[in-house]
């Protein structure tokens, strides 16, 4: 079992991202929205001030995505379509990711129905699912 980790900096590719990871049966990935440490103290930390002319002047928020993923392949075709996403988009410093090795990893509450599960998702999202079980 594995562990993705993705921090984006474009949020407007996050869609096309997600649906693309569904689409090969990643299907329970958590986005948490993160502040780069260079806009964080250049707001913060009176010293490091200057820094906000190297960056927009804004606080930027990046997006953070962790999923854990259990097969090898599909790991694989994840990571894949992240890095052809972004690297078809063009631009420099989009993000990173990294991918752990997981020991342990769990579903907590009341097991469902796999079946019952992916209905779920697709009613959720108004379209088809792949079965992430099917090789």
């Amino acid at each position: 079992m594995y562990l993705l980790l993705a921090v984006i900096n474009d949020e407007e590719l996050l869609d096309e991202l997600m649906t693309g990871w569904l689409d090969i049966g990643v299907t329970g990935a958590t986005v948490v929205e993160s502040t780069d440490l260079l806009q964080l103290i250049s707001h913060h930390v009176p010293i490091f001030a200057g820094f906000r002319t190297l960056t927009s002047g804004g606080m930027t928020h990046n997006k953070t995505i962790f999923t854990a993923i259990d097969r090898r392949q599909i790991l694989d075709q994840a990571v894949a379509y992240l890095e052809a996403l972004f690297h078809d988009a063009g631009r420099p410093h989009m993000g990173m990711y990294c991918v752990l090795p997981l020991l342990r990893a769990g579903k907590l509450g009341l097991e469902v129905d796999p079946k019952q599960h992916r209905l779920h998702i697709e009613k959720k999202l108004g379209r088809a699912v792949k079965d992430a079980s099917q090789p």
